[in-house]
């Protein structure tokens, strides 16, 4: 039985933006709040971009339930990002969620199960009306700007570099359901704070440690519908933190990533990357279960693919990048 949207509830407005974008932050379990990669973190955490050294376009192919090849809906994701003269970077986004062949029933005869279970002519035949399609568009337009500043530790420790980009998401959702459409605009919000630890501690062999903080839906985006009905989407706050760990051999690291999330209720993200030149391995923790998946980077590309546990059905994503 089709829910109509002026019945729909406000806790699963939007829900197709919380699929994710990227296999490489998906792999990590979604712990992607201090996560720096190429361009499609701006999703997590908008301040992200901020970092980012070189133009990057990025793809997404998400079949989500259903088998690889014939999925019961699609999930696409495609964007690019630039980083400007004065340590700016503004990014263009679009996910698209869609499923076709909705079913239509006819409305229930009779007042009750009890009587329907008595007359079997009140019974449905399980013949559809008719069939609809949903599709939920969402365009993302990003700005980051990083800012440089030096923390004085006193004469023992000496001065701490410390890099701190900040950034916004403007989002306009729009969805056609059947007959029905609707119409929402957003904002995003976040920053990061990144050193080096072997500066901060005196230990060369340490690496990178982020801290990220970024608030979605900020102004608790409103999604207005044709029937005049209202749904609103209730703000997500995450924090997060990563540390880079480079190892002694063949140019690899041990890269950690954790991120708290609070919507409805509260989530730890968790995940673990092994990188060793252009070839890197994945596993990640998130509240549905393990995630996992593997990268190849080679010259200007780069090739990911994640594994995702999800509470209904386990999905494959691919994604891919090219470095300008």
């Amino acid at each position: 039985m089709l829910i109509r949207p002026g019945w729909a509830q406000t806790r699963y407005a939007g829900a197709a933006m919380e699929l994710g974008v990227g296999a490489r932050p998906l792999a990590l379990g979604g712990a992607a709040t201090a996560l720096v990669s190429t361009g499609e973190t701006f999703y997590y955490n908008p301040s992200s971009l901020g970092l980012l050294q070189r133009p990057h376009i990025n793809l997404m192919y998400a079949p989500t339930f259903g088998s690889f090849s014939e999925p019961l809906a699609s999930y696409n994701y495609a964007g690019a990002a630039y980083p400007l003269h004065g340590d700016g970077t503004i990014a263009f986004n679009w996910t698209r969620y869609a499923v076709d062949d909705i079913p239509i029933y006819p409305d229930l005869s009779g007042s009750s199960f009890a009587e329907r279970n008595k007359d079997i002519a009140l019974r449905p035949d399980g013949t559809a009306l008719g069939y609809i399609q949903d599709v939920e568009d969402v365009f993302y337009f990003s700005f980051a700007k990083t800012l440089e500043s030096i923390l004085p530790l006193g004469w023992w420790y000496g001065d701490l570099p410390i890099t701190i980009p900040l950034g916004l998401n403007f989002k306009l959702f729009r969805q056609k359901l059947g007959e029905a459409s609707a119409t929402g605009m957003g904002v995003d919000a976040g920053l990061m704070i990144k050193f080096n630890l072997g500066t901060l501690l005196n230990q060369r062999q340490l690496g990178d440690l982020s801290f990220g903080f970024s608030l979605l839906d900020m102004t608790q985006t409103a999604i207005i519908w044709s029937t005049e009905h209202k749904d609103r989407i209730h703000q997500t706050f995450t924090f997060g933190a990563s540390y880079l760990q480079p190892l002694w051999f063949s140019q690899s690291s041990l890269n950690l990533y954790y991120t708290y999330l609070q919507k409805y209720e509260q989530r730890h993200l968790a995940g673990m990357e092994f990188a060793m030149k252009s070839v890197a391995i994945r596993l990640g923790k998130n509240d549905a279960g393990l995630s996992a998946g593997a990268g190849l980077h080679w010259r200007h590309f780069f090739v990911d693919y994640a594994f995702v546990t999800n509470s209904f059905q386990d999905v494959h994503r691919v994604s891919c990048s090219i470095s300008l």
